[in-house]
């Protein structure tokens, strides 16, 4: 095939599949403008797409938002996804931006799968192999709407998908480096792949496709030759990717290995303290049907537990495993390695989470068997290209069997998968006429049934809601709060909300545009930690749903030092609820903690005393890096007894808050907001003159801010951390873009 027809073929393919996937989702019963995502895909990931919406796309204007969690770096915690940004800069509602976004995710793994299928086929059988318009159609089934994706998209877990993206890109790097069938529609949408799945936040799926999709890509590469000139390709594509996304990939890193992520990187062993697989689960998951899952099981987990796999298992038989037996031992490896890490087998697991201490940051250990899963139909496709004109497919009987298994009842359908993907795979002379299928007929059967598995779990959550009403629902209910008591439009000045919203969460005050301290996102480290000290509690890096109820003497205290002063009703009304110390305020004296434990112990024992005491005192926790790095004076000047707070704005965007101030000497000023090691701040002096002002952790977890003397204004605002030479760095990476997907070598290989 000439490298042009085999372009053109791709660009088709391409096309083609974008427009196939939402014309699936209609065939599920979708209807626009409904979202294709229940439980974190309301929660969680339409608030946080309002929010971009309303900056306009602009992922550094989230840099850092008081109003979520008392403050919190938006843009590094949950990663610049470039897709996001860019239909947000449209002026798309936050439910066609998640919808769109999942389809394109949908149409790339398509894609990237239908062109590692024909690469493996034809380097298989020597020929060049096209994917007709039947297979293809039932390539995007197989591949994009995969029985497992139902339940990440469904849960609205798009990160996991997007993770899973970088693995299937280099996939299909590998195979077609290898069978020398790549072209410049391959490499640009392999690397934005690599490039986007990095970026966002589904890292956890980006480090299992590097540790589990190892063995699988090794294996591949081993099988089809074992060239180190194969390599080039997909080696160029990953750094050209890690190149392309490096500006924006820096504040993400930043961020991990920093002081104000709940995780960190390394030496932490939280991988099963929230799931661990069980074996039963794993038997239920080699089927289709999701009325095998044991009733014991809390139906919230069974997106997690549950990875069908279905009766395209057995078209395996059909992959000429003696010419790819390194294949077969690197796939063997990565699902074996993957069900006893989840099942925590010793020692075993003990020494992978020794050997490789990325994986103790992360929980649910039974999504290690996605990278394994997702090749699954990819190695069934490239089987049946292999020999798809032995016998004859027939597309009027084909799509009369798919529509048939698609309608047919749970259990029939079961049966009549694992029949037919017997009968295709083994070819028993008893069976008769069946033994006889095309097993491309039997794969595009196989492939609707696994599209109504699909469809089964994705509206096990919420069958098509409505996102955008209820965040005009939520918009309401807060503008009528804001009407009748204006000082809660201050991201500083915060509300408890007295009712939840099962849709949203404790993301519901923060759906209503006013400032909370609940929420579910990713809440800065030392909130978690004041939080759990207060409580009496271990540090839980688990903690991503917080929910702080005013009856608890530890939420009493955070409500004080954080400006809860109120309490929001389903009605919009907002009645007091407790004296807190302010949206910002001076301190006149520091008092040490030599931990979070000993600091939570002494606020909550000043119970409503707090307020008061938080005016005079600053306490600062002696085990903190941060406070030991600001070096601060002591003892505070008798002067800043007089020094006060006339009034803070909140200006928006970088800008978080701007203070008018008196500042008689050098004074510890205290925001009603988190800390973050990104957080600058500027003192202005009534000579217009400005001076940088240090910033620390106040109170553990607050923002303080050592103000000079003489200053009237204190400015803090957020900075977006970025690498040297950040356009340098993007201009080397489409240099190397522009080398491969025109120079770089697609010879035939033999």
């Amino acid at each position: 095939m000439s490298r042009l027809r085999q372009e053109r073929d791709d660009i088709v393919i391409l096309a083609t599949t974008l427009f196939i996937v939402p014309l699936t989702w209609l065939l599920i019963g979708w209807r626009w403008p409904r979202a294709v995502s229940g439980h974190d895909g309301l929660a969680n990931l339409l608030v946080l797409l309002q929010a971009l919406v309303d900056e306009k796309g602009e992922w550094s204007r989230l840099a850092y938002r008081a109003d979520l969690l008392g403050g919190m770096k938006v843009r590094d915690a949950v990663g610049p996804f470039p897709v996001f940004g860019l239909l947000a800069r449209r002026g798309l509602s936050p439910t066609a931006i998640l919808d769109l976004t999942t389809f394109l995710l949908q149409a790339v793994i398509a894609f990237l799968g239908a062109r590692a299928a024909a690469g493996l086929a034809t380097a298989w059988s020597g020929r060049d192999a096209r994917v007709g318009p039947m297979l293809h159609l039932a390539g995007v089934w197989a591949c994009a709407f995969a029985p497992v994706l139902g339940w990440k998209i469904g849960a609205g877990h798009q990160t996991l998908v997007t993770g899973m993206l970088p693995f299937l890109a280099a996939f299909a790097l590998v195979v077609a480096a290898a069978a020398g069938t790549a072209t410049g529609t391959l490499v640009l949408v392999a690397t934005g792949a690599l490039a986007g799945g990095v970026l966002f936040t589904g890292h956890q799926m980006v480090v299992y496709g590097v540790i589990f999709g190892g063995p699988i890509l090794a294996g591949t590469w081993w099988a089809l030759g074992r060239r180190a000139s194969d390599l080039v390709l997909p080696g160029a594509a990953v750094l050209s990717a890690a190149l392309l996304a490096l500006p924006e990939l820096w504040g993400v890193l930043a961020h991990a290995f920093g002081s104000d992520s709940l995780r960190a990187v390394h030496g932490m062993r939280i991988t099963y303290s929230y799931l661990t697989g069980q074996p039963l689960d794993w038997l239920a998951s080699l089927l289709w049907a999701r009325d095998v899952l044991r009733p014991s099981q809390p139906q919230i987990l069974h997106h997690e537990i549950n990875n069908p796999i279905g009766p395209m298992l057995l078209l395996l038989a059909l992959v000429p495993w003696r010419r790819a037996r390194a294949l077969a031992v690197g796939l063997g490896a990565s699902a074996g390695a993957a069900l006893l890490f989840s099942v925590n087998a010793h020692p075993i697991s003990d020494a992978m989470l020794l050997l490789l201490p990325p994986l103790g940051s992360f929980r649910v250990p039974t999504r290690a068997i996605l990278p394994a899963l997702s090749v699954l139909p990819i190695l069934a496709l490239a089987a049946v290209l292999r020999e798809q004109d032995r016998p004859r497919l027939r597309p009027a009987l084909t799509g009369l069997g798919a529509v048939g298994i698609y309608l047919a009842p749970a259990l029939l359908r079961e049966l009549a998968g694992w029949t037919l993907a017997a009968a295709t795979a083994f070819r028993p002379r008893r069976l008769g006429r069946l033994a006889a299928v095309p097993a491309a007929a039997v794969f595009t059967m196989l492939a609707a049934g696994g599209l109504a598995a699909f469809r089964e779990r994705a509206i096990s959550f919420d069958a098509f809601p409505d996102g955008d009403a209820l965040l005009a629902r939520a918009r309401h209910l807060g503008d009528e709060a804001r009407r009748a008591r204006p000082a809660i439009g201050s991201p500083l000045v915060r509300v408890s909300a007295s009712f939840e919203w099962p849709e949203l969460l404790s993301n519901t005050a923060v759906a209503t545009g006013l400032s909370s301290l609940d929420g579910y996102y990713f809440p800065q480290r030392r909130l978690v930690e004041l939080m759990c000290a207060t409580r009496g509690q271990a540090y839980q890096p688990n903690s991503l749903l917080l929910r702080f109820p005013p009856e608890r003497p530890s939420s009493r205290a955070l409500f004080q030092l954080y400006d809860v002063g109120g309490r929001l009703d389903e009605s919009g009304a907002v009645r007091p609820l407790i004296d807190t110390a302010g949206p910002a305020w001076f301190a006149t004296r520091v008092r040490h903690a030599e931990s979070f434990t000993a600091l939570g112990r002494e606020l909550v024992s000043l119970r409503e005393d707090l307020a008061l005491q938080a005016r005079r005192t600053v306490w600062l926790v002696d085990a903190d890096p941060r406070v030991a790095r600001a070096a601060l004076p002591e003892p505070v000047d008798v002067r800043c007894a007089a020094a006060r707070v006339d009034g803070v704005e909140t200006p928006g965007g970088t800008t978080i808050a701007v203070a008018h101030v008196s500042s008689p000497a050098d004074c510890p000023l205290t925001f009603a907001m988190n800390y973050a090691e990104t957080l600058r701040a500027v003192a202005r002096g009534s000579d217009g003159r400005t001076r940088a002002a240090d910033v620390f952790p106040s109170y553990g977890a607050l923002a303080g801010v050592w103000v000079p003397k003489g200053a009237s204004e204190v400015q803090v605002t957020a900075h977006v951390v970025r690498p040297p030479w950040p356009g340098l760095w993007r201009a080397f990476g489409v240099a190397l873009l522009a080398w491969q997907t025109m120079y770089s070598p697609r010879r035939r290989r033999p």
